[in-house]
């Protein structure tokens, strides 16, 4: 029996992947109906799955609905890593095979075991919508707590240095005019936690940054600790930029300014690697990674961001809108890591 089926035949310039940044094969082509922008499958569905509701090129809006499979056919040898071109044109095709569709998986398949089995691999951004929210209760500005989570812009009767969380990604911290032992160092969380994403098929990527805005100008009172936190047993691994810390490890050559760029990320390795291969932190400054990763063999399969903060405030980019305002380190570059402290 035969099957008539329309298909899109496309002549295409290969290029690489926006999610991923493997080239494309012809087996695994796919793009957004809004836009030709071109993807392998399992990185576009991951990427729609996973929070992003747009492409990750051009931000347009999608859905998993768009994913559109291209039929393509090489360019003969004018090769182009840049060029995305796509030149349709419509006919009909007759084929023997009902289960062409199950061919077309099965090579998706066997393309991202390849790919995960690369020397070097990327892993893939996850974006989730974020904000400052909450102040840990333990830590107050005197024992009224006239500044916490639920009046988050306040002054403190006894005048005492504490955060104001201004917006959901500013924090202002207000230093006390009397002696400086009174500027506290409060606790803060954002809204959301981060959590392990499930039947991946990539390498996943939670990052965020903050910019450090020193309120006393000697720098001495200046103190920000920044990192993750496991939700499950509280233990945390950070960053202490006034000395030049990360962890328990020291860096003489790691200085901490007026203004400096700091992020955080976190990277989770596929679903299949899980019992093989543990996730990971790292940090970085003005868009540059610092110091080795470090290797977490707990769980950590729901974490959260956090800060201490002194006589310090924060400009925080959590990634809500790359398009507008894109991080310092280009996260589309993170190569899973190998060496760690």
């Amino acid at each position: 029996m035969y099957y008539k089926m329309n298909l899109k035949m496309v002549y295409y310039k290969f290029g690489r992947c926006t999610v991923c940044q493997f080239r494309l094969k012809v087996e695994n082509v796919y793009t957004l109906k809004n836009c030709n922008h071109t993807f392998h499958k399992e990185c576009i569905t991951n990427w729609i799955t996973e929070g992003s509701q747009d492409c990750p090129r051009c931000r347009v809006s999608a859905t998993l609905d768009d994913i559109k499979q291209l039929f393509v056919e090489e360019a003969g040898d004018s090769f182009d890593d840049s060029g995305d071109e796509l030149i349709e044109c419509s006919s009909n095709m007759i084929t023997k095979n009902p289960n062409t569709n199950n061919l077309f998986d099965k090579n998706m398949t066997d393309l991202t075991i390849k790919l995960n089995n690369l020397p070097n691999k990327f892993a893939n951004f996850v974006k989730i919508k974020n904000r400052w929210r909450k102040i840990y209760f333990f830590t107050k500005c005197c024992k009224n707590n006239c500044i916490n989570t639920f009046e988050p812009n306040n002054k403190c009767i006894e005048g005492s240095g504490f955060v104001n969380l201004i917006d959901d990604e500013n924090i202002k911290y207000i230093s006390t005019l009397k002696n400086k032992s009174f500027d506290r160092l409060p606790w803060v969380y954002p809204e959301n936690s981060f959590n392990k994403p499930q039947s991946c098929l990539n390498y996943s990527l939670y990052y965020l940054e903050v910019k450090c805005l020193f309120e006393r100008l000697d720098g001495k009172e200046n103190w920000m600790t920044f990192g993750f936190e496991d939700c499950s047993t509280g233990g945390c691994i950070r960053i202490m930029p006034a000395l030049s810390m990360i962890e328990e490890n020291k860096h003489s050559t790691f200085s901490w300014d007026n203004n400096d760029i700091f992020g955080c990320g976190i990277v989770y390795p596929p679903t299949n690697k899980l019992n093989e291969e543990f996730p990971y932190i790292f940090f970085t400054k003005n868009g540059k990674q610092i110091g080795k990763a470090i290797l977490l063999k707990e769980n950590y399969d729901t974490c959260r961001p956090f800060l201490i903060l002194k006589c310090c405030s924060i400009e925080t980019n959590f990634g809500n809108n790359l398009k507008t305002t894109p991080f310092k380190y280009d996260v589309s570059t993170h190569l899973v890591v190998k060496e760690f402290y």
